[in-house]
């Protein structure tokens, strides 16, 4: 089955975000838990601050699958549902087609180091 891996909706006022870091690399296997990438957030987009809320989440796959490639790069604004990769259900299943529904994912807040990059 292929699958789609998007941007989740992280919030009624979180209309998206910007990807900040391809954790998983094509090819590999994903299992629940597996890191997939990190999405940075600005919280106070809907209304102008001088230091904005900025959050970072980390998504993670919460099935098995695998991820066959990446649609999205780092630095890509998008909204929430938007696609950033592809994964299939089995290593060796065709991608061709549209994909049958997105992977399942979980999000976590992580804490970013502001002078690592």
């Amino acid at each position: 089955m292929i699958l789609s891996v998007v941007v989740p909706r992280l919030g009624d006022r979180t209309p998206g975000g910007t990807v900040h870091r391809l954790l998983a690399r094509a090819g590999e296997p994903l299992r629940p838990g597996s890191p997939l990438f990190e999405l940075r957030v600005d919280l106070g987009a809907a209304r102008a601050q001088d230091c904005p809320p900025i959050v970072h989440f980390r998504i993670l796959s919460t099935e098995r699958g695998h991820l066959r490639a990446w649609t999205a790069a780092e630095g890509d604004a998008l909204d929430a549902g938007a696609a950033v990769g592809l994964a299939t259900s089995a290593p060796d299943e065709a991608t061709d087609g549209p994909a049958a529904r997105p992977l399942r994912t979980s999000s976590l807040v992580v804490q970013v180091d502001p002078l690592a990059g």
